[in-house]
């Protein structure tokens, strides 16, 4: 059966794939490519051509556009999350918010969806560069 190359192969993230796409977004955002909520076509041509360069990945745009969505409701939520947090910590070799049970009882009967970050969150090297992606376009506080 011949494969054919024009069609996008399945986008699969790890962390070092999130990290790099998050840093080519953030080089189009600094660059004035994202005047709304999303880069605008310069931005996704240049962070395709990047990423492909880069990774050797045929992800086209509405994998990637896919993956900023995702991204920015993750991140929203982890703001939320942590919103108002005290005392909380990171634990880099776990990849997760040091916290109490009786925390995260509490902040997952606030809202179910903190759940998927009791064993892992995300972690700062990421969380900055997602500040730069949507931190102007994303209603805070």
């Amino acid at each position: 059966m011949e494969g054919d190359s024009t069609l996008p192969t399945k986008a699969v993230w790890d962390d070092e794939l999130m990290l790099l796409f998050c840093e080519l977004c953030v080089n189009e955002v600094n660059a004035g490519n994202r005047p709304t909520t999303h880069l605008n076509s310069k931005g996704w041509e240049n962070a395709i051509a990047l990423f492909h360069a880069k990774t050797q990945k045929n992800y086209g745009k509405p994998q990637l556009k896919n993956k900023w969505d995702t991204l920015k409701k993750e991140w929203m939520l982890w703001r939320e999350l942590l919103k108002e947090s005290i005392g909380i910590g990171w634990y880099p070799s776990k990849k997760m918010v040091d916290a109490t049970e009786e925390w995260w009882a509490e902040k997952i009967q606030e809202n179910p969806d903190f759940k998927g970050f009791k064993k892992k969150g995300i972690k700062p090297r990421l969380n900055d560069l997602m500040w730069q992606m949507f931190g102007g376009i994303v209603a805070t506080g």
